[in-house]
């Protein structure tokens, strides 16, 4: 009897022993969900951007006013930005506000990558969203900041070296802030199916925006 319930208890911490160590060798993620720590850590809202267009308003209604402290819009201004991905120059978006809070956006580029010639070329409308708040990277919110967002239609064309053309269409997205200088500062994102995307920086100086 003793040795039976010996070997019993022998067998069933082996039993735990094996199972621990199948838990260590699985992906523990895919069994329990994400850890604290990604949990913690969202996806930038610039990887998604498609998932704020709710905060698009249109023709048909009234854009809200800048709150105060936020950039006054009395009167239009047109800010010009220098526009890269991974350091590389991406042509330049200008940008207009309107009195009306409105906001074109008009990009375009030409560039060389492996003796292939690449033209993008962008069209998109929005406005400002003057209740989004600004956080920085210690959470610390910056009411001066206004957010504004944009969407509209892109072509890309490539240009192969044995002189064929490549067409490609999609959907551009904007996101920014203005400054108080009038400097702007964002991304804009391209996707054609919204499985992947491309992101593209972009800021002013003050030396880039003029009022009309």
């Amino acid at each position: 009897m003793h040795k039976k319930r010996g070997f019993a208890a022998i067998l069933g911490l082996l039993i735990v022993i094996a199972i621990a160590m199948m838990l260590y060798f699985m992906d523990i993620t895919a069994i329990f969900g994400p850890s604290r720590q990604y949990m913690e850590r969202p996806a930038a809202m610039e990887d998604h951007p498609w998932q704020l267009e709710d905060l698009l308003i249109g023709p048909d209604k009234n854009v809200p006013s800048p709150r105060k402290g936020q950039p006054e819009l009395l009167e239009p201004i047109q800010i010009k930005a220098p526009v890269h991905r991974n350091d590389a120059p991406r042509g330049q978006a200008t940008l207009l506000f309107g009195k009306d809070c409105r906001v074109a956006v008009d990009w375009a580029a030409q560039y060389e990558s492996d003796q292939k010639t690449i033209t993008i070329d962008s069209h998109l409308s929005g406005n400002i969203v003057p209740s989004k708040e600004y956080l920085d990277a210690n959470g610390n919110p910056d009411t001066t900041r206004l957010f504004f967002i944009a969407k509209g239609p892109y072509t890309q064309t490539t240009r192969l070296p044995d002189k064929r053309m490549q067409s490609e269409q999609g959907t551009a997205y904007l996101l920014g802030w203005l400054h108080t200088d009038n400097t702007a500062v964002g991304t804009l994102t391209i996707t054609t199916d919204q499985t992947w995307s491309a992101r593209y920086p972009f800021t002013s100086s003050p030396s880039n925006q003029e009022k009309q």
